[in-house]
């Protein structure tokens, strides 16, 4: 079934989440408080002895004080052993997600980020196990209230929320799922997905880098993918947290990109860059020439042609073949006079030097490949037909 495989990508891949994205780059949420903020002129006083009904009631009108107390209690002490909820306390968490839901608004933008971080701490507080059949209705206040801070308009609203969202890429509940129940989950988090690759493209830069940071736990590949557009992002902290958080992902950030990074402007990311690629076995010299043939200065990409032309100890052909592919021309002809010059030419060099002398969109590059063409007897011997040929499409006698 469709959305049951759906369901598994979304469950297993963030059941293996907590080696995947690193801290973020600056200080990262923290747990935010409500306090500093406001309450209501004639709002009730909370405390301790506080019940659930007048916190919700609190929490309905926007009452940060309510919300403060809330907090305490989500948050978990240091070293305490978790403890299953009850069907009472679950029902007591349904009922404090739905208020902060429905008060949300009404909270001072302080108030707004410690509502977030607060129902992200409930939301955990229901699914140890055995976690309660009800946990479910706990999704879709957590959306809604996590749908409305990621479009906040205070940008650190939105910061401390997608700092959270890391917690619910790999949350599961602690109890045996079924099919619907998996499906619910996947779901929900798809849904949470959207808002979050959103913030991408704010104009904040705190946000753009929150968001990255947050995609940095999800191993979906494809779902953490719309991050790796921002490794050029103008601003060096989204660049930075795009390195950090995806440095120990090499299908998505890879040698190449990494190496295009040692040329950054900004020398904690290009400390990073090579620390990064050191960890992935690359030695010292392999990232020199690598970071060669990325260098944005043209002289640079070409040196390289004369450092591996004459190796034996690597494979100059594979640097040779993508040097001709170079956007500057002068590069691509010294590529292909490299390749040209090397006698023992295999069937990929001449078929390369064969596309270049045909249609290289420098009239000099054409030239320099059409002197290296090799022979008809070795097109037709070494080489498959180029497209359009008649070889192709051979006539019946």
């Amino acid at each position: 079934m469709p959305q049951r495989g759906r369901a598994g990508l979304w469950i297993t891949g963030g059941m293996a989440v907590v080696a995947a994205g690193a801290g973020l780059y600056w200080t990262a949420t923290g747990r935010r408080t409500a306090d500093g903020a406001k309450p209501a002129a004639g709002a009730a006083a909370y405390g301790e002895s506080s019940t659930t009904a007048e916190l919700v009631k609190g929490l309905r009108a926007g009452d940060v004080r309510a919300l403060d107390v809330v907090q305490k209690r989500a948050t978990p002490k240091a070293d305490a052993p978790k403890v299953a909820a009850t069907e009472e306390q679950a029902t007591e968490i349904l009922d404090t997600l739905t208020a902060i839901r429905a008060g949300f608004l009404q909270f001072t933008p302080p108030g707004r980020a410690a509502a977030a971080v607060t129902a992200a701490s409930l939301l955990e507080k229901i699914s140890v196990e055995p976690a309660p059949a009800r946990f479910v209705d706990a999704l879709r206040p957590i959306h809604d209230i996590y749908s409305a801070a990621l479009a906040d308009a205070e940008p650190e609203v939105r910061f401390v929320a997608l700092g959270e969202t890391r917690r619910f890429w790999p949350w599961i509940p602690g109890r045996t799922l079924t099919a619907i129940e998996e499906r619910n989950i996947a779901e929900w988090k798809e849904a949470m997905h959207h808002p979050v690759v959103r913030c991408l493209a704010s104009a904040d830069v705190r946000t753009r880098a929150a968001a990255v940071y947050s995609l940095g736990f999800l191993l979906v590949d494809s779902a953490a993918a719309p991050a790796m557009a921002y490794l050029d992002d103008p601003a060096v902290e989204v660049r930075r947290q795009c390195v950090i958080s995806f440095a120990g992902r090499p299908a998505l950030l890879t040698e190449d990109l990494l190496l295009q990074r040692v040329h950054d402007s900004d020398g904690a990311l290009r400390d990073a860059a090579f620390a990064a690629l050191k960890l992935r076995g690359l030695n010292q010299e392999q990232i020199s020439l690598g970071a060669l043939m990325t260098s944005p200065r043209a002289d640079q990409r070409a040196s390289v042609v004369a450092l591996v032309k004459d190796r034996t100890d690597i494979d100059p052909v594979v640097w040779l073949l993508r040097l001709t592919h170079d956007a500057d021309e002068t590069v691509r002809i010294h590529a292909v006079e490299a390749l040209g010059a090397r006698k023992a030419g295999d069937a990929s060099v001449k078929r390369r030097i064969v596309e270049m002398a045909q249609s290289d969109a420098s009239q000099e590059v054409r030239q320099a490949a059409s002197k290296l063409m090799p022979s008809a007897e070795e097109t037709t011997a070494s080489l498959p037909p180029l497209p359009g040929s008649s070889l192709l499409n051979p006539k019946a006698n």
